[in-house]
């Protein structure tokens, strides 16, 4: 908080003169405090300002695990009352997932002014390509039918429920379960599959991320997992836009927004967080499918990602935002 702190003063100072003629501002807010350089020529310039909300705080402070039960309380309350000053002040307010539009708006603020503008993926290393089989074999993915989860192995990713789910389908022979990545789960993860002696576990480092549509078409299916807690309900991952981009169909063990994404584009299954008996019916649904419907799956993916998240799109809709509340300087 002390860094947020001192840069959200020193850019307070620093704006009065290097934002001196400018018609709009725009504040991607991870953190918060970083709108306290547009708040501060608003009201000294009038110059208006649109937010665009990639978490919602406090609760993303006091779900962090960061602060104890009662520095989170004391937090809340003040970050409450700033975040409810910079959402009021704001021009336009964009955020990330549709459900944030209803969380915001119990808070008293006018549904006119919330956007639903996601993020878009870097759609130069998430695109449809072909399978690689000399790649696949060079990372140990020796058998013909592949889940991969590609990303992060940390405590929110809630993947030692994927293990469980390998556990359940290693009748499954010619399937294999493929971490790549690491993180600060991987010792567990690792230590479990070994306790468990699951052959059909592997795990490979992290890649390129140049090389990053080679590697997820290795998979017949991505894994798109995190924790349920309702913070995340009101969450769409960086990981469901790049497996959508890459026309990847996705097993999710997800709630909320990313789940619903899911369904609503056809791209593949959902399973509730945690649940790993229904997850493996998940892997299980798709390792039946013939290679045609899977291929559909992906289709969908990729459908869905260009006409509702892709880069050209949600930059026009930002723009859109941009102009209209330049419009409104001085006033």
């Amino acid at each position: 908080m002390l860094n947020y702190t001192s840069f959200a003063t020193s850019g307070a100072i620093g704006a009065l003169a290097v934002l001196k003629g400018t018609d709009v501002n725009f504040v991607y807010s991870t953190p918060a405090t970083a709108a306290i350089p547009a708040l501060t020529t608003q009201v000294m310039r009038k110059t208006p300002f649109v937010a665009q909300i990639q978490d919602l705080w406090p609760q993303t402070v006091t779900a962090s695990g960061f602060v104890d039960e009662s520095q989170g309380r004391y937090l809340e309350r003040i970050l409450h009352t700033f975040c409810d000053k910079v959402y009021g002040r704001a021009t336009s307010i964009a955020v990330t997932s549709s459900s944030m539009i209803d969380l915001i708006a119990e808070r008293g603020i006018p549904r006119a002014k919330l956007h639903f503008v996601p993020n878009w993926a870097e759609e130069a290393s998430f695109r449809p390509v072909p399978r690689d089989p000399q790649l696949a074999a060079d990372l140990g993915l020796n058998r013909s039918f592949t889940v991969m989860y590609a990303g992060n192995l940390g405590e929110m990713q809630n993947l030692e429920h994927l293990v469980s789910a390998a556990e359940r389908v290693r009748d499954l022979t010619d399937l294999q379960i493929a971490f790549v990545g690491s993180g600060v789960m991987e010792s567990s993860l690792r230590a479990t599959v070994d306790e468990k002696e699951l052959d059909n576990v592997r795990f490979v480092p992290p890649q390129p991320f140049s090389q990053m549509s080679q590697i997820l078409a290795l998979g017949d299916a991505q894994v798109v997992t995190l924790k349920d807690v309702p913070l995340y309900r009101s969450t769409l991952p960086s990981k469901l836009q790049a497996n959508l981009a890459a026309g990847r169909p996705i097993i999710g063990a997800v709630a909320g927004d990313a789940a619903r994404v899911i369904s609503q584009s056809g791209a593949g299954r959902t399973a509730p967080p945690g649940d790993a008996d229904l997850l493996a019916h998940a892997i299980r649904e798709l390792h039946a499918m013939p290679q045609a419907e899977r291929n559909a799956l992906g289709g969908a993916a990729r459908n869905h990602y260009l006409h509702n998240f892709s880069e050209q799109l949600i930059a026009d809709r930002l723009e859109e935002l941009l102009v209209a509340a330049a419009q409104r300087r001085g006033k």
